[in-house]
């Protein structure tokens, strides 16, 4: 379990599918993800199936510790060990009451903690709707550069969208994204 002030991120187990179904078949939450379509419990359960045979993600449920209530989930994923990086994701903050307070910053700032100085990674990379003006911009005060943009990348909405690739070294984590971090921990 990783504890910051306000939440933890602890594993996920076999009883909180049903809840992760219900969270990314909610239409104000997969909007920001690059696909989707209508989730079933056992296609939430293969999917665990499959993750715990992974050797390449970490995925956590977010929760808060007053409530000891699950609100959102925050995962590494494309572990790449011989090159130390990996892909920043899966961040959603479900719980409404939780949406715009900082949880999700501050579940980043446990995650980046985490990627450099408990896996000892050198890169963290991200990509995010390029109209997702918020998420850029909360990346970007942990220290994420912006290294360029996927034109028409993703088709969603009956649209192609652009995304944006941001990524953060372990210099810049250690000069910069872990002073911004630290007002969480």
């Amino acid at each position: 379990m990783i504890i910051g002030k306000r939440i933890r991120l602890r594993a996920i187990e076999p009883d909180d599918l049903p809840l992760l179904q219900k969270w990314r078949n909610d239409p104000s939450i997969y909007e920001f993800f690059f696909e989707h379509e209508p989730l079933s419990l056992v296609m939430q359960r293969r999917w665990f199936e499959s993750f715990l045979q992974k050797g390449d993600e970490k995925f956590w449920i977010v929760e808060s510790n007053e409530e000891n209530k699950p609100i959102g989930t925050i995962a590494l994923v494309h572990l790449d060990w011989r090159n130390r990086k990996a892909e920043l994701g899966r961040i959603l903050i479900a719980d409404e009451q939780y949406r715009h307070g900082g949880y999700g910053a501050e579940a980043e700032s446990l995650v980046l903690r985490y990627a450099f100085d408990h896996l000892n990674l050198n890169r963290v990379y991200c990509e995010v709707f390029a109209d997702n003006e918020r998420g850029v911009r909360i990346h970007k005060a942990f220290g994420f550069k912006q290294e360029g943009t996927f034109r028409e990348y993703v088709f969603k909405g009956g649209r192609y969208r652009d995304v944006v690739y941001l990524a953060l070294l372990r210099s810049e984590y250690e000069a910069e994204g872990r002073k911004t971090g630290e007002k969480f921990l």
